[in-house]
């Protein structure tokens, strides 16, 4: 199994990486993103209508 790592992740307030794991055949297996940094954007997105979410995180945080 192969395993691409970046680290850091640039263009993000903070610190993050990102591992994508490969399988045999070079395809992704599994992925996963790490960012240490709290934003608490689920509080104030609790109870808002899913089709706003979208919407109102990308006015305030690019990721």
């Amino acid at each position: 199994m192969q395993t691409i790592e970046i680290n850091p992740m640039t263009r993000l307030e903070g610190h993050g990486k990102i591992k994508i794991f490969l399988d045999d055949k070079g395809n992704v297996d599994n992925a996963f993103m790490q960012v240490v940094e709290f934003m608490g954007y689920e509080k104030f997105l609790k109870g808002m209508p899913i089709e706003e979410v979208p919407r109102t995180v990308c006015t305030i945080c690019g990721v």
